[in-house]
């Protein structure tokens, strides 16, 4: 558990010095029944209800903007085709990726099982990078396969790295201007192939790569969302121990697993999209804005509000209540009471800044210190006190981080 400095928001030393007796409690109202392996109490309502209940649902939502989306693309590819400017149509379908990207941003929490790495998630199917593969994104590959046309293959997605095609690559298609984002000695300009298309071919080839991509992202979200459903293949119930087949020893492995995918508000939300461009990280400067996510759209600061209301959505669970039952079943509902209450801080504070994020890290760092220190405190009673009470293993990646 991390070091306790101060009162920390005002709970005293001796609360927190009685988070031992709650570890027990823990084991006793929300863990396993020592004499019987099927899951008992709040563990149970947890675990059997943050696939019907929490995952699902936001991806029917991600689904239903998906394919908004991708009428909106179609739409802009009619209008290039028929002679026309499309820049309404154009500015329908950004309207309609921004909505999809919101969608998708809370269940970038939702890293569990399919979604997950199949390096590091129980489960893992890798099917989270193939519709949205931030940090890796490369906008000039885009740009190259915009020329070459490869994106016509029906093997593309499978051929095809990662940034080449997902909602990463959307943007790129929909939000650039007439330029390119390579160097001049890469070979769509050294060669003039960039050139040669003209402001009329780039804006048809980029709407036609944008239809086979939409498409793409359509049909992993449609294989995520059956992988789930328990009329498909039901990791809702394999992820509560309730389906034959389970990748999980255990109920502890389960939880673990639900925990993890908490554990983006650290690792993504904090560190990737805050403490890098601020300098925190991984950046000599002062500030790198170049390393704000969704750059070229300018909505880094929404994603970052779905994160949080995807983080909100996770830990309140279902109907009975997620991870907020189980701390009120170990004697911990104050814990549960602060982690919401600093999840309203941090989205008050998101919902009231206007510029871009690459404008405030320049023009007003300490707004976006400020808000990185709001996800921060969530963080920090993630991995420290709640996952002291719940007996819960912090992820590799997150535990050594201290900024």
């Amino acid at each position: 558990m991390a070091a306790m400095v101060g009162d920390r928001g005002g709970r005293s030393w001796l609360v927190l010095g009685g988070l031992a007796v709650g570890a027990l409690a823990w084991q006793v109202a929300c863990g396993p029944d020592a004499g019987d392996p099927a899951l008992t109490g709040a563990t149970a309502a947890l675990l059997s209800e943050v696939g019907p209940e929490v995952v699902l649902p936001a991806l029917a939502a991600f689904e239903a903007d998906v394919e908004v989306l991708g009428d909106a693309i179609d739409a802009w590819q009619a209008a290039l085709a028929a002679g026309g400017d499309g820049l309404t149509e154009r500015g329908v379908a950004q309207d309609a990726w921004v909505a999809a990207m919101a969608s998708w941003q809370r269940l970038e929490l939702m890293q569990i099982g399919p979604a997950g790495s199949s390096l590091s998630a129980i489960g893992g199917q890798d099917l989270r990078d193939e519709i949205y593969s931030w940090p890796t994104t490369n906008p000039c590959r885009v740009d190259q396969e915009t020329v070459a046309g490869g994106y016509g293959a029906a093997d593309f997605h499978d051929q095809g790295l990662v940034n080449t095609y997902g909602l990463d690559a959307l943007e790129t298609l929909l939000f650039s201007g007439p330029d390119n984002a390579c160097p001049n000695q890469v070979d769509i300009n050294s060669t003039g192939a960039w050139a040669a298309l003209g402001d009329d071919g780039v804006a048809k080839a980029r709407a036609a790569y944008a239809v086979a991509v939409v498409a793409g992202v359509a049909d992993t979200a449609s294989r995520l969302s059956d992988a789930w459903d328990p009329s498909g293949g039901d990791f809702s119930g394999k992820l509560a121990l309730t389906t034959a087949g389970s990748p999980y020893g255990n109920e502890q492995e389960a939880l673990n697993a639900v925990f993890d995918g908490l554990f983006y508000l650290e690792t993504g939300t904090k560190d990737g999209k805050l403490a890098v461009p601020l300098g925190l990280q991984d950046c000599a400067d002062e500030s790198c804005p170049e390393a704000v996510e969704l750059w070229a759209s300018g909505t880094s600061l929404a994603a970052i509000e779905g994160n949080l209301l995807g983080f909100d959505a996770l830990f309140s669970g279902g109907a009975d209540g997620g991870f907020e039952a189980c701390l009120e079943a170990a004697g911990h509902g104050d814990l549960a009471v602060e982690i919401r209450t600093k999840t309203d801080a941090a989205l008050a504070r998101v919902q009231g800044l206007e510029d871009p994020l690459s404008v405030l890290v320049v023009e007003s760092p300490d707004d976006v210190r400020a808000l990185h220190d709001d996800v921060k405190a969530v963080a920090d009673l993630l991995k420290g006190d709640l996952a002291t009470v719940m007996v819960l293993e912090v992820p590799a990646e997150a535990a050594g981080d201290n900024d």
